[in-house]
């Protein structure tokens, strides 16, 4: 059982850590951070409202299938890893580009984000479902 002010703490928080482990994501290619600091931080919140709503209630309004969000991080992790070599470049090869847009600036497409993504996706798939399984089991 739960107090009031965990279920509101958790209720506030939630769509902080998403946004952050959305912005670590993102800076992880030149910063500190990435895919899978990202993912260990979306997990950690969904585990936090598992724990304080019950796993049943979560099941009941958000139950997404968490072995598909880890086999979509590695196949797209995988693609990453693989996509250079057909053209004559070395296994995870990095490639930037510089997309310039009008009134906003010049934008650094990297394809070490595509990869970080897929981490991001792995980490979360992976954690959720241990958790998941972990807390269904009676």
């Amino acid at each position: 059982m739960t107090t009031v002010i965990t279920r509101m703490i958790t209720r506030i928080c939630l769509p902080l850590v998403i946004l952050f482990s959305i912005s670590l994501l993102l800076a992880g290619h030149n910063n500190p951070g990435g895919g899978f600091i990202g993912g260990v931080m979306f997990a950690s919140i969904i585990a936090l409202s598992y724990v304080v709503y019950g796993l049943e209630t979560i099941k009941r309004s958000f139950n997404p299938d968490w072995g598909k969000w880890f086999g979509f991080g590695l196949v797209l992790a995988s693609f990453t890893a693989f996509a250079a070599l057909p053209f004559g470049h070395n296994f995870f090869r990095s490639a930037v580009e510089f997309l310039h847009i009008p009134l906003v600036g010049e934008i650094e497409l990297v394809s070490a984000a595509l990869f970080d993504t897929g981490v991001y996706f792995v980490v979360i798939g992976s954690l959720l479902s241990i958790f998941q399984m972990v807390g269904e089991d009676k």
